[in-house]
């Protein structure tokens, strides 16, 4: 059944209202908004108001379709402060493939040894288990990295470049851990659907750019120019935001997440007279829908079923140990081998620990083949909550003394004449 218009009304005025105190609560702790955000999903959802007062007032549907706005306008937003030509570098393919390896294998090894057989679907084994929880620390959460950065306005500075940059690979490269996970739980491995898959995320980034560049950019720029003749201010970017979803809905045809695409369109006008103006545009309207992404994380836990069992809480707590540990080491010890400072290799490590939407997406696919239980799930929720929230503390921490190694370098410069 449909939605009524009012109960749509309703609901998103409850939401960014909430949203908005969350906002300003959080602050006086001198914490992310996310962190205010994902608290408020925690609190709303099944976790207390639905547990103890069997209240649940939102439409599961209505929440995921304006979170994936709120995903899409964020990650276009960042798209518009990054140089596209600076992301596929050696760098960040070996601080991305990093961050995938590690976590994947300490996951695997976590999961296969503490997580205990009741909580193995009927279509799993232990070992078909442990291969999707290693696969759910692979990919790190993009709009959440990207949401501490911007809320810091660090954008610009190389080592968001980095973060940003291998954030983007480690999506690549964590779908292709999940295509050989779903083929392994199945009974099989496809290298050809592997090879397709690997074979479509690079025609689709090459392809995406070169038509975006060539006639995407100039038709924007052109209908910019001619609507601001006849006092229009907005067309070039209604046509930019159109060409966005367009990007969105090709990434996930491919089997790509839809943000990979929406960032790839931003790229496309970061370099063009127009990136201020769009900047603007896309912030008002990630203003209201970004809030309810981050909400519907918080909406998915469900505690009361996660507590339920001692064992899977001492797998989850070592696993939330692992998850952060293992991005850290895996992305910081390339990120230092290629030639970055430790506070930077540090920076960058802290920033790629956040999962999120990726990490769900792999932890729900287990859930719905069968191979994982819903306590198993719901442990897993929370520990994609905790390793999203608990590091930001310490990259703001480390991103600082990248800022006082800086300035340090500048005020030697300056005091050398030579």
């Amino acid at each position: 059944m449909a939605l009524g218009t009012e109960a749509i009304y309703q609901q998103l005025t409850i939401l960014l209202v909430l949203a908005t105190l969350s906002h300003l609560t959080i602050k006086r702790f001198h914490q992310p908004t996310i962190v205010g955000e994902i608290a408020l999903g925690i609190l709303i959802g099944p976790s207390v108001l639905g547990f103890y007062f069997n209240l649940y007032p939102f439409d599961q549907s209505l929440v995921a379709s304006f979170a994936g706005l709120g995903a899409i306008f964020l990650l276009f937003l960042i798209g518009l402060e990054s140089d596209f030509r600076a992301i596929y570098t050696t760098k960040n393919v070996l601080v991305a493939a990093g961050g995938v390896a590690l976590p994947f294998v300490l996951g695997f090894v976590t999961a296969y040894l503490l997580v205990p057989s009741n909580a193995v679907g009927t279509s799993g084994t232990q070992f078909t288990m442990a291969i999707f929880m290693g696969a759910t620390l692979t990919a790190t959460s993009t709009a959440i990295a990207a949401s501490v950065l911007l809320d810091l306005g660090l954008m610009r500075e190389p080592v968001a470049q980095t973060i940003m940059g291998a954030a983007v690979v480690d999506d690549i490269l964590s779908l292709v851990v999940l295509s050989l996970v779903v083929g392994a739980s199945r009974g099989e491995v496809d290298p050809l659907s592997i090879g397709l898959l690997v074979l479509a995320a690079l025609a689709f980034i090459g392809v995406g750019m070169a038509v975006g560049i060539v006639f995407f950019r100039r038709v924007v720029v052109r209908i910019q120019v001619e609507g601001m003749k006849l006092g229009l201010k907005h067309g070039g970017f209604i046509i930019a935001m159109a060409v966005t979803f367009l990007y969105a809905f090709v990434a996930e045809i491919v089997g790509l997440s839809a943000v990979v695409g929406a960032f790839l369109a931003g790229t496309l006008f970061a370099s063009t007279p127009l990136r201020e103006d769009f900047t603007e545009g896309a912030g008002y309207l990630g203003a209201i829908f970004t809030p309810i992404f981050f909400i519907s994380l918080g909406l998915r836990v469900n505690l009361p079923l996660a507590l339920g069992d001692v064992a899977l809480l001492v797998f989850g707590a070592v696993l939330t140990v692992v998850a952060i540990l293992s991005k850290v080491v895996g992305c910081g010890i390339p990120a230092r081998l290629t030639k970055m400072t430790r506070h930077e290799a540090l920076a960058v490590g802290w920033g790629m620990t956040p999962r999120g939407e990726v990490g769900l997406i792999v932890a729900l696919a287990a859930l719905s083949a069968s191979v994982i239980k819903e306590s198993l799930f719901s442990v897993l929720v929370v520990v994609m909550i905790l390793v999203s929230v608990l590091p930001a503390p310490l990259f703001k921490r480390a991103l600082a003394g990248v800022d006082d190694e800086r300035r340090r370098a500048r005020a030697e410069a300056a005091a050398d004449p030579r």
